[in-house]
Formats: C-alpha cells, structure tokens, sequence
C-alpha cells in the first residue's frame, strides 16, 4: 500500500477542532498520520502519572475514518518537571555552555536520568498502545542530532567518551599509537588523562577529533537501539521507523539504520534551488534498507525558528512535482508537515497544508489532486525496487576525516559525492550509495570519491570487485589515511596502489585561485579537456595508462588521470577534481548506456520495478517544456494514452511509463 499522509499535532488544538479537522482530511486523500513527537508532557504530566485518553480519542476517530496512525515516542523534548529535577541532563557545547530547555534537542543521551525517563515513557507508550486498531507503526523521538545536537560534551559524554574507547583499544599504549600522541605530547599514561575535544588554542589531534566524532554519533544509535527493541518486543505487528535527515552528517545513518524497519526522512526543498538535491536525499536514505518513507514533506512556506523569517510560497505544481519525486526514487509513504499551521510556539510561521485559520486554499487542493494520482496508481509502485548499476561509496569516518582536514580550502566531502551522483543521475540511471563494508556485487561501477580512510580489509575488497568485471573510480586525496586518521607513510594512494597501477607523484593543492587545463590522453579517453581547479595530483604511471594530462605550464603532459585493467574490470584514478560538465562526460563513459539519449539537463528520470512490471518516471524540474526521445512508443498512466517517441513534458510536468 502507498501511503499518502500528513503529521497533525492534536494538543495545540481543542478537542472539537481536533474532530472537525479529520473530514477535511479524508477529503484530501490522507490515509495515515504521524503524531506524538513533542507531546511528553501531555502524555506524563507528572513523574509516573501517565494520561493517554487524549491522544485514544484521535486515534480512535481517524481509524474510523480509514485513516492509520504512526505514533512517536515523545523523547525529543522531555516535561518541564523532569528538567527541573533532573538539570544535570542538559547537554553542554563545546564551550562548556548549557543548552537550555525551551526549545528541542537539549538532553544529553548519555546522562542517566535522561535515558531511564525515556525508557519509561516509551515502554509505557508501548503497552498502551500495542494492540490498539489503526496504529500501524511507531516514529521513535525526532530528528536525532537536529540543532547541532549530536556532540555534546557534558561530564556524562566524558565518562562514556572514555569507555566507549577503553572498550575499543584495552589500554593506553595502543590509543596513544593509534592517535599518534608523541606530536605535542598528547601522550596517557590514564584513561582519565583523555579529554573532549573542546575548543583548543590550535587545532585538535585529528584522531582524537575523529573518534569523538564516532562516540558521538553510536550515542544516538545506542539510544535508538534501546528504543527499537523495546517496541518490537511489546508492538511486534507495528514498523519501526526513525525521520532522518537526508545528507545530515553527524550521524553514521548506516548503523541508526540497522535498527528501524526502514529509514524515514524530512524534506523541506526550497524553490529555485537545486531540484536534484531532494534525488541524493531520497537514493541516500532508500540505499540504507532498501525502502523509505518521507516523513515529512514540506507543503508550504517554512519559518525560521530563530530568525523569525517566514520561507518563500511553494509554486503551483511544486508540491505535487516533489510528492512524484519521492515516489519516483523509491519512497513508500508521503507525509506532509504539517496539517495546519500552529498558532503558538517557535514556528508560528512554519506553515501546513492549510494556513492559521484552517481555510481550504489553492495548496489544499493541490494536495487532494495530488492523492487522486497516488491513490490510482500509488499501489503499482508499492514494495518495488530501485535497480541501477551504479553506487557510490560513501562513508560518514571519510565525512568527518574530511571535515577536520579538508586538504583544499572550500572542498567538502559530501558536496563532491553530490557531483558524482548528479552526473550519473544525467544519464538516466539511478544510483545507490553503500558504505565501505556493504556488498558490491550486483554493481557494475562503483564510485569511490575521496577515500582517504583505506587499510589492507578495504582495499582487497575493492580490487575483488574488480578483478570480477567491476570498474572502480577514485578522485584525489584516496589511499592517503589510515582508519585511525593518521598519514600513512606510504606512497599515495597507499594500500591503493597495486590496482591502481601508480602512485601520486606530487600534490598541489590551490588557494589563489590557480587553474590548470587537461586534456584527453591515450586510446577512447573517457576524460574531455576541463579546466580543473581546488586541488592537483600529478600521477606516475607504472601499470597503468594515462587518460588525461595536463595540457600546459609547467606541468604539461603530465598525467592527471590514469586508466589500469585489474583482472576482468578495471579502475580509474582521477587526480583531479572534474567540473560538472567533464564529470557528467566521464560518468556516460564509464556507466552501461541507457535507452534514453540527450536528456535535458532539468529532466530526471526514475525506475522502479515490481511485481506488477516495471514503471519510468520522467519529471521536469525546469521553468519550460521540455522534449524527450524514447526508444518507443510507451503507455503513460496518468494521461492514460500512448506517448512517443518524442514526448513534450510541461514545466513541472511528471509522466510514468510502464516499460
């Protein structure tokens, strides 16, 4: 089933507005409701005296009407009453600074009375509810690590930072190795010598960084945990789900993934932005379990909670263009935030489906439009699968390495996975993204942008890949780290070297504002002249053959990026960064071709397969028509005719064509 709904919010309403509010959702084709998130001091109001009737009576009223509920542990933002007893569970920043209650996100997962108060209210939420008719499944707290709220560095997260590392290493003399602690004599002789890594008067040990980084991070995932397995014991026939936050760095979402059902994400895209951006999001969070809700989808303006802004209008059409665009990469629920916008609170101004006064506008009925589509076709897609030969590796350790040593001034690791998925998005394909343990096997070419973290386990794994008929892609600054975050004292790219017949000969890194020119290399170069920027290697080919050099200066005809065969497949290092064009060229190279040619550059085009056949999105994000060559006539579902070859598509247009 397809899942088309909205998140309401019962508590900032009376309980007849609450009623009358349920026909006006049913006539716009809701069919599910998220709720509860924020509500723990409704639900316990006082230590230990737990009222629920109010929330039953919702429930109960929606399912009525044909409507399911998903119910959220309210852990976000515990009562007042807790923090007044419990104050040393407020988080604190790197300053040392309290983050005070009032708002969200200001508990610490790591402190004691935090975690016992949220197991309580969850297990109490849980056996009151498990066998209630109409909730379907459970959204566990909110958002985790929203508002720079992952890293927290109070008296608790010291004590648990120092077991989670006495755990890993078992004594001093491996963690000062692994950290490298003789360089400005960082050296323990006592687990209780390690600090946070706080604000310092020059920068922080990088390993030191990088492993607090990861604490930080498996704190969320050990407090998901705690709850996913309270609610698949006592609810075993609801889902377990977590709205995560598409490309959200602070977390590893691989691990908080193992421990949902499926991942959910919150979608707010802006228009005039990047119409792609929502894509990488949605394939991100799809790639993790294979299936995903959006928990959230934005359906009016949003408000900034601290500036007081209020956010640009949605355009006519955009909402049900992005509602499609979910659905196109693999989404099998929508829900907007929020049903109606809130009178009270920090987002007055965060507007719903329907505006203050709850009057039915052009949005409303954008949205039922929209719900007739997915009602009437919505169940062909339901349970299918995104399939596609292309992956990119992407790790959050490589994230958080980059994000403490850039290398190049500007460069961000996850801005440049984006530039390797939006070129192979221009050819047609979808593309997944796994983590450096996951499995490749059914992938045909893997993108391993900037994997400056490689032991010996990782680059086995890859050349395996290979040998079998896989082509690899690296970009500069791989091979160069090791997991811990130290250099290795190797030549680059280090443990990379053997498949990818070369080494790095000299890095140049540039922030003046320096260009060098490329030119293709050798036989059917997949590499086009560019101009290349940022950040230079100079490559010394041994097995290897070049397929781009430098094409003036003082490095002309030296070879910037280099083509080597490993078994039956074959790797690619690229030493430089390619801009978006030249990238998008180099990926058509190397990616199997796809039956659509010459796709205008704000068209994307989606396939999901199933086992009522197999389905092709096409979606026009620009501000014109647009025209498309298809290998044949298809039948298109929503107009219900046959189109082709050549298809003219409206601005804002979606088609979907049974292939």
């Amino acid at each position: 089933m397809m899942y088309f709904g909205a998140c309401y919010y019962p508590e900032h309403w009376t309980p007849d507005q609450a009623k009358n509010h349920i026909p006006y959702m049913k006539r716009a084709g809701i069919n599910v409701v998220r709720m509860g998130e924020f509500a723990w001091s409704h639900f316990e109001p006082e230590q230990s005296r737990y009222r629920f009737e109010w929330m039953d009576t919702t429930i109960q009223a929606l399912h009525k009407e044909g409507i399911a509920t998903v119910l959220c542990t309210p852990t976000c933002i515990p009562p007042q009453w807790a923090v007044v007893k419990h104050p040393g569970m407020l988080q604190r920043d790197a300053e040392g600074r309290v983050r005070n209650a009032g708002s969200r996100c200001h508990c610490c997962k790591n402190a004691p009375e935090y975690q016992m108060l949220s197991d309580r209210i969850v297990e109490q939420m849980a056996r009151h509810y498990a066998d209630m008719p109409g909730i379907i499944g459970w959204q566990t707290d909110n958002e985790f690590g929203c508002h720079n709220s992952t890293r927290c560095y109070c008296d608790h997260c010291l004590a648990a930072f120092r077991d989670w590392l006495l755990e890993k290493y078992k004594d001093t003399d491996t963690i000062n190795q692994a950290w490298g602690t003789a360089f400005w004599g960082f050296e323990f002789q006592q687990w209780n010598e390690i600090p946070l890594p706080r604000h310092m008067p020059a920068g922080n040990n990088p390993s030191h960084w990088l492993d607090f980084v990861r604490f930080s991070s498996d704190t969320q995932v050990k407090f998901q945990q705690s709850q996913f397995e309270l609610l698949k014991q006592l609810c075993p026939k609801h889902f377990v789900t977590h709205n995560f936050m598409g490309r959200f760095p602070d977390i590893d979402y691989y691990k908080l993934a193992q421990f949902t059902d499926f991942p959910s994400w919150d979608n707010y895209p802006e228009s005039g932005s990047d119409p792609f951006l929502p894509a990488y999001q949605h394939e991100i969070t799809r790639s993790f379990t294979g299936k995903f809700w959006v928990m959230e989808q934005k359906s009016g303006p949003t408000g900034d909670s601290e500036t007081g802004l209020l956010g640009e209008q949605p355009e006519q059409g955009e909402i049900r263009r992005w509602t499609w665009q979910a659905i196109a990469n693999g989404a099998d629920g929508v829900c907007y935030f929020r049903w109606r916008a809130c009178l009270s609170g920090a987002e007055q101004y965060w507007h719903g489906i329907l505006d203050h006064d709850g009057v039915q506008r052009r949005r409303y009925a954008e949205i039922s439009k929209t719900a007739q589509e997915v009602a009437k076709f919505g169940n062909l897609f339901a349970g299918s699968t995104v399939d596609t030969p292309a992956a990119i590796l992407r790790s959050y350790p490589l994230l958080w390495s980059v994000e403490r040593q850039p290398g190049a001034a500007g460069f961000h690791y996850d801005d440049h996975c984006y530039e390797i998925y939006r070129a192979v998005k221009r050819t047609g394909h979808n593309c997944d993204f796994v983590n450096i343990d996951g499995d490749l096997s059914k992938y045909k070419v893997v993108f391993a942008p900037c994997l400056c973290l490689v032991d010996k386990k990782l680059a086995d794994k890859l050349d395996a890949f290979a040998q079998a008929g896989g082509t690899v892609v690296f970009t500069p600054q791989s091979g160069a780290r090791t997991p811990s975050n130290t250099m290795w004292a190797y030549p680059r790219p280090g443990a990379l070297t053997a498949m990818a017949g070369l080494t790095v000969e000299e890095v140049r890194p540039y922030h003046h504002g320096q260009t060098e020119a490329i030119e293709p290399a050798g036989d059917r170069s997949p590499v086009p002249p560019a101009t290349v920027a940022k950040w230079v290697e100079v490559l010394a080919c041994k097995e290897a053959q070049p397929v781009a050099q430098f094409a003036g200066g003082r490095l002309k005809e030296k070879c910037a990026a280099a083509r080597n065969a490993c078994g039956k497949g074959m790797v690619y290092y690229l030493g430089v960064y390619l801009p978006a064009e030249a990238m998008a060229a180099f990926a058509a190279a190397v990616l199997p071709a796809f039956p659509i040619a010459d796709i205008p550059e704000n068209v994307e085009i989606a396939r999901r397969t199933g086992k009522q056949g197999s389905y092709m999105f096409v979606i026009n994000h620009g501000s014109q028509s647009e025209v498309i060559t298809l290998p044949h006539a298809l039948a298109e579902l929503i107009t219900g005719e046959k189109a082709g070859p050549e298809v003219k598509i409206a601005r804002n247009g979606v088609l979907i064509f049974k292939t």
